[in-house]
């Protein structure tokens, strides 16, 4: 199998890393459209050097090593037992080589407490579709449009985009991250008594998500500690709450 590290990106390489994914996307769009692209977030590039910025902001980035030299870069963001993939590119020079799926392990193995991961690619991006579900075990579940958009994406962003998901077996690592999950917002749900909005929103979110029903599911499996408390699970409860 394909061998290949991944390093934390260092800030002396952002500049280069962004440069090298908008290159990877490019290359994706040219191989599709030729000269005629017109899927252009900024002048000449698919991706913009903002979104890529931001998204190295918000995430783990790493540069993906193989004998020591840089093929390609991944951006990835996790949150309880809940990770998404923001970006994953390797170098067109290097494609075809196994060296994305052997990332794709990696980053599986160094994130055991992960059981569902999302990603977004372009419908266009028939190499990145094809990896995502024949090699990595994605599912497509939504394609945002403007008659269907993501939540939050006010400036549609995400239009002619695929959303996929990927659900892993439950690991002693992802029961422990649902615990600390439930325990969050059983604190929130006891914090809301001062009516603040922020604090109902996120549990308004919570109750709606499927992070609860995957919660609640443990909870009825006997998977969560018996002294814990969990009154944010109790369907009537939160209801109620957020009725009221």
């Amino acid at each position: 199998m394909t061998k290949v590290q991944l390093i934390p990106l260092e800030a002396s390489d952002r500049e280069q890393f962004i440069k090298d994914n908008q290159e990877a996307f490019n290359y994706g769009a040219l191989e599709e459209f030729g000269q005629r692209d017109d899927h252009f977030e900024e002048d000449g590039e698919i991706i913009s050097h903002d979104t890529i910025s931001h998204a190295i902001d918000e995430g783990a980035a790493y540069r993906i090593m193989q004998d020591n030299k840089p093929v390609g870069g991944v951006v990835i963001k996790t949150e309880f037992d809940q990770g998404e993939l923001e970006l994953l590119f390797v170098s067109p020079a290097f494609h075809s080589k196994g060296i994305g799926y052997a990332t794709w392990c990696e980053i599986e193995a160094m994130h055991p407490e992960v059981t569902v991961w999302e990603t977004v690619t372009p419908y266009f991006e028939k190499r990145n579709i094809h990896f995502y579900v024949n090699r990595c075990g994605f599912h497509i579940v939504e394609y945002f449009n403007e008659h269907h958009c993501a939540p939050d994406d006010k400036d549609g962003e995400l239009f002619e985009m695929f959303r996929f998901e990927k659900i892993l077996p439950s690991t002693p690592e992802s029961v422990q991250e649902q615990i600390k999950r439930v325990a969050h917002y059983e604190k929130i749900m006891q914090e809301t008594e001062n009516g603040s909005p922020e604090l109902l929103k996120a549990l308004s979110d919570y109750y709606s998500s499927s992070a609860w029903k995957r919660d609640y599911a443990a909870e009825e499996a006997g998977l969560l500690p018996k002294d814990m408390k969990r009154g944010v699970l109790s369907e009537d409860g939160i209801y109620n709450l957020l009725e009221e």
